[in-house]
């Protein structure tokens, strides 16, 4: 079945992830106003440990993602490397479709498990160990109920990514929307009762629920998949089998992978609670927070239009691809630029005068400004080679992420340039193969050079199409 990607995506995407990152935005102040800095630096460490489990979903997020893109373009079989041509008016393969979802719902019970052990066991000690100073039993008690939101997150996660892989993104960011506006209003309902760190925790449990729960419900009503899927053959332990070995293949390297990302910008935020304290976590956090929410925002075409890439892959329609890519990496080139003044002309100064007393360096904005550019502008490539089935990127993403790791704890061990060093080290780790290796890779399969992706860019603008 062709997937198309309409204006109501677009549209419905942009919408998602402006009010999903605003909603970051809109409650910062909020966060900021009722929690201490301490407080509020303590919730970044929430965060970033909350992140980890995005590693124990070790890739398989996004690879069943693109798998459920292939059942659905009508491959018929899924390949370890690499994607099998389908034919341009093939139909949906719904049994195979079956076994991946089949396997995909039972791999994501066990990651679930094993997360929220990780998470209540170890997660715990450090929380108790880097708030010593300030700890009491709420906190405790806050880091219990998000440690349980971040299971049922997991244990769920799987829906939208099964969206994703048919096309809803409109769908998939229409839920988020709805979710994100509730996760705002009991946020800011709880601070004002007065139930601080539990009552940002309780929200999040919610808007995790909400957000799951909805995506479940669009998936089955989408063009009778429920009829679809109990019509075929009953899915037995060897088919499950064999999709996990051919998911597999890729699925630990994309697990790679997201551990080396959570490195180059999580463990640095850890990092910064170990050597600098809460206040410095909670304005380093700040900082990658409006830097990493432009970077999205700037970036979301690559994500309405992958489904897409995917299928033109499959069908070979490489017009197709230079069109959409040509676009999108211009487009997120014009937008984070702008974003980027925004936040540092407009933002920053209005949480100054909220928190006077939050410095915001101009190197350090500077230097997270350009990271977080220069990150995302890698993800679009390497967005395009993990859509073709081919993830040969996850060695040099590694190897940066451990230099990023060694030059952080050195700059902040032996040279004490604090913040600053975390940025510089973050920049270095980068630059060094990834930010030009991946583009120049992808630019070459594709004929694409500079002017190529301009020519392709106005051209998209004159027929008002992809």
């Amino acid at each position: 079945m062709k997937i198309k990607i309409t204006k109501y995506d677009v549209i419905w995407n942009w919408v998602g992830i402006i009010v999903s990152l605003f909603s970051n935005f809109l409650m910062i102040p909020f966060l900021v106003l009722y929690l201490d800095s301490d407080t509020y630096g303590l919730w970044n460490v929430f965060v970033s440990l909350g992140s980890i489990s995005v590693l124990f979903d070790f890739g398989f997020n996004s690879m069943f993602s693109r798998n459920v893109s292939y059942c659905w373009s009508g491959v018929n079989e899924l390949k370890k490397e690499g994607v099998m041509q389908a034919n341009k008016d093939a139909k949906t393969n719904y049994l195979l479709l079956g076994k991946v979802i089949k396997t995909c719902q039972l791999i994501y019970f066990f990651i679930s498990i094993v997360a929220f052990i990780g998470l209540s066991t170890i997660g715990t000690i450090y929380i108790i160990y880097v708030s010593k100073e300030i700890f009491n039993m709420n906190i405790l008690y806050a880091w219990i109920i998000y440690a349980i939101g971040v299971f049922l997150n997991l244990f769920y996660g799987y829906y939208d990514a099964f969206l994703r892989g048919v096309g809803e993104v409109g769908t998939v960011n229409k839920i988020r929307t709805i979710a994100k506006v509730v996760q705002i209003t009991v946020t800011v309902v709880l601070l004002y009762l007065g139930l601080n760190l539990i009552g940002v925790a309780i929200a999040y449990v919610i808007y995790g629920m909400i957000f799951r729960i909805l995506c479940k419900r669009a998936f089955y009503s989408i063009d009778d998949i429920s009829m679809n899927l109990n019509k075929k053959s009953k899915i037995d332990r060897c088919d499950i089998k064999q999709i996990f070995e051919v998911v597999w293949y890729n699925a630990w390297k994309d697990g790679v992978v997201s551990i080396a990302n959570y490195i180059s910008n999580q463990v640095t935020t850890i990092l910064c609670s170990l050597y600098l304290g809460l206040t410095a976590t909670g304005e380093f956090g700040l900082i990658v927070q409006l830097f990493s929410a432009i970077a999205q925002i700037s970036g979301s075409l690559f994500s309405v239009y992958q489904p897409s890439l995917q299928e033109a892959y499959a069908r070979r329609e490489k017009e197709y691809s230079q069109r959409v890519f040509s676009f999108s990496i211009i487009v997120f080139g014009l937008l984070y630029v702008i974003g980027s003044i925004a936040v540092i002309v407009i933002i920053i100064p209005i949480l100054k005068h909220m928190r006077p007393q939050m410095t915001f360096n101009i190197s350090v904005l500077m230097l997270l400004c350009v990271y977080q550019g220069v990150l995302k502008y890698r993800d679009c490539y390497a967005c395009y080679l993990a859509g073709t089935n081919r993830l040969i990127y996850y060695k040099s993403f590694l190897f940066s992420a451990i230099v990023c790791l060694l030059l952080s704890l050195i700059f902040l061990k032996y040279f004490d340039l604090g913040i600053i060093g975390l940025g510089i080290a973050q920049i270095i780790s980068q630059l060094i193969y990834n930010v030009w290796y991946w583009p120049r890779l992808v630019d070459n399969e594709l004929s694409l050079n500079f002017t190529m992706k301009y020519k392709k860019f106005i051209s998209v603008l004159q027929d008002k199409k992809l």
